[in-house]
């Protein structure tokens, strides 16, 4: 059987700029055909040979293909800055694609993570010049990446500087997971400075420093952000895509929220949410699975491309609106693994079940004689106190799973009950099944006697045979607890810890089921390690920590509390 050639290639075409770099762009073009064609744009990091396999599929739907290496990258010109504005560049792409003889001038994005991230600076720049986009578990600088709510950083983000350093493709380099655990591991052990760590792993970027530098003075992100008049010209038709478990979900729905609360998003403007139960890989491949033990229905697994591809032909009138976009937000529910809809993400979850947190003087102390998570809180009830030592190296030595686990997936372990100094406690089994949606909040009054320091909390299910399931967690430090400007802390004061960052999920529990929440020093050995001086963070050295005594009020007056998220069963 012969073969069919379905398209041409233009192999690493140069687009000049007008500051002397030529961009590269490789087009996948419907072969033998004299029509014009709508063509989908993906703006790319990691070089633009990624996307042949998936080109294919939008070239038999009649749709012309091209990729952008972003400047510095793959065969393309210039130096590559990480997270800068690649608005102006992707642009001049959009500007010469439509002077193809090939192309009928309708511009179409797609692409996730970093490639969700450039959509959004397209947009930013030419809106007048996109038809429709679909960013898919996109970034947002200073959000998720590099740093986590801007001042929390990951050993992960100097291993993804090498990823990227270059023109080429690192991608061996990069998936090198046990050279990572291995670094992560040791430098965790010596106490190495989070500002040498990139050193330790042969890397060499000036990106690095910079980003450090702004974990003591997080506002800076904002500096670069999208602002209300930029969202408010996004007229274009946009489906945003994330998930339960997704890394980049803080930035997806960032995007979401301010471009629905600017004056963009009117009667004409439509914004589609799709929130299904996967992670950060998962929104490009949905599958039916998290791990082999963490399993969804078969409609949680469908070909994205396909999803992407009926969304343009909807847009562009050539089809009917996809089935799964029924209402404006779609999202999963684990465990009854049924899409739910909603016309507005901020309706969901509105109701929320409180639990106290409770113990007598000798509880919370094990996972086995545990405080309570009760429904009103009690009055003169004992502190609880743990310690947050910077240089205590046990974790390595109680558990073989590590944080990166949940990270990855892991969702049955339960190891952050086990850690030491960890408080944990347990609600009595629900009496009804019980369904939630939306973030949790937990609410923590502490006293403190260092001036910063890392606190953790985790919710689990636990499942009437035991079986636990991880829901979410969130770090606070505190000398960023009320906001990007440093609040260190004083002796003798409560404090409020609200942890406000958990990822939006959805999971169905059966009658029986328990919550657990845990609290503890935040001492990971993938992370950036705060030290409790107060010092300049990324930069502290061994000889600046301080052991903290962290004191957990819960009575009346401190009403420390999980809040829940429910909607009807």
């Amino acid at each position: 059987m012969r073969a069919v050639n379905e398209f041409d290639i233009l192999l690493n075409h140069k687009i000049p700029v007008n500051d002397n770099v030529n961009l590269a762009v490789t087009a996948w073009i419907p072969a033998s055909s004299a029509k014009k064609h709508p063509t989908v744009l993906v703006s790319t990091p990691y070089v633009s040979n990624e996307a042949h396999p998936r080109a294919r599929k939008y070239v038999q739907r009649g749709y012309a293909m091209v990729s952008l290496d972003l400047r510095g990258r793959g065969a393309s010109e210039g130096i590559f800055v990480p997270l800068d504005d690649h608005g102006h560049d992707v642009c001049h792409a959009i500007k010469w694609i439509k002077q193809q003889a090939w192309s009928d001038g309708t511009i179409l994005m797609r692409g996730g993570s970093y490639r969700g991230m450039t959509q959004w600076m397209a947009a930013g720049t030419c809106p007048e010049e996109i038809t429709s986009m679909i960013p898919t578990a996109s970034v947002y600088p200073g959000r998720d990446f590099p740093t986590i709510s801007g001042h929390r950083m990951q050993k992960y983000v100097a291993g993804w500087l090498g990823f990227v350093s270059g023109a080429a493709s690192n991608i061996n380099y990069y998936a090198d997971s046990s050279y990572w655990q291995a670094k992560e591991e040791s430098t965790f052990k010596n106490h190495t400075p989070f500002i040498d760590y990139i050193d330790d792993i042969g890397v060499s970027s000036e990106h690095y420093r910079k980003w450090i530098e702004r974990l003591s003075s997080p506002a800076d992100w904002e500096t670069s952000s999208l602002k209300a008049t930029d969202y408010e010209k996004m007229k274009m038709p946009i489906l945003s895509v994330t998930g339960h478990y997704d890394g980049d979900q803080p930035g997806a729905l960032r995007y979401y929220n301010d471009h629905n609360n600017s004056n963009a998003t009117d009667q004409d403007t439509v914004h589609y949410l799709v929130i299904g139960p996967w992670d950060h890989g998962g929104t490009r491949t949905p599958r039916a699975e998290l791990s082999s033990d963490i399993t969804f229905g078969l409609n949680a697994a469908f070909d994205m491309d396909i999803l992407n591809i009926d969304w343009f032909d909807w847009v562009l009138g050539k089809g009917p609106k996809p089935k799964l976009l029924e209402k404006a937000v779609a999202f999963y529910v684990g465990g009854e693994n049924k899409w739910r809809y909603a016309d507005d993400l901020n309706a969901i979850g509105l109701d929320k079940k409180l639990f106290y947190l409770s113990a007598d003087k000798l509880e919370s102390y094990d996972v086995f004689n545990s405080g309570h998570l009760i429904e009103e809180p009690i009055d003169n009830e004992p502190t609880h106190t743990f310690l947050s030592d910077p240089l205590d190296t046990r974790f390595l030595d109680v558990t073989d799973t590590d944080w990166n686990a949940i990270r990855d997936g892991n969702l049955r372990a339960e190891f952050p009950a086990f850690l030491p100094e960890t408080l944990v406690f347990h609600s009595k089994p629900f009496e009804t099944q019980i369904t939630m949606a939306g973030q949790i909040l937990v609410t923590l009054f502490l006293e403190v006697n260092t001036p910063d320091v890392d606190v953790f909390t985790t919710v689990y299910a636990i499942f009437p045979d035991g079986t636990p399931l991880y829901l979410g967690g969130d770090v606070v430090r505190a000398r960023f607890r009320n906001g990007f400007e440093p609040e260190f802390l004083e002796k003798d004061n409560v404090e409020e810890f609200v942890f406000k960052n958990y990822l939006w999920n959805a999971w169905s529990f059966p009658k029986g089921t328990r919550l657990r929440l845990s609290v503890g020093p935040y001492n990971d050995p993938s992370a950036q390690k705060n030290y409790n001086s107060g010092g300049k963070l990324g930069f502290e050295t061994k000889a600046d920590a301080k052991t903290a005594t962290i004191t957990l009020h819960h009575n009346k007056d401190f009403p420390s509390r999980l809040a829940f998220p429910v909607v009807e069963n």
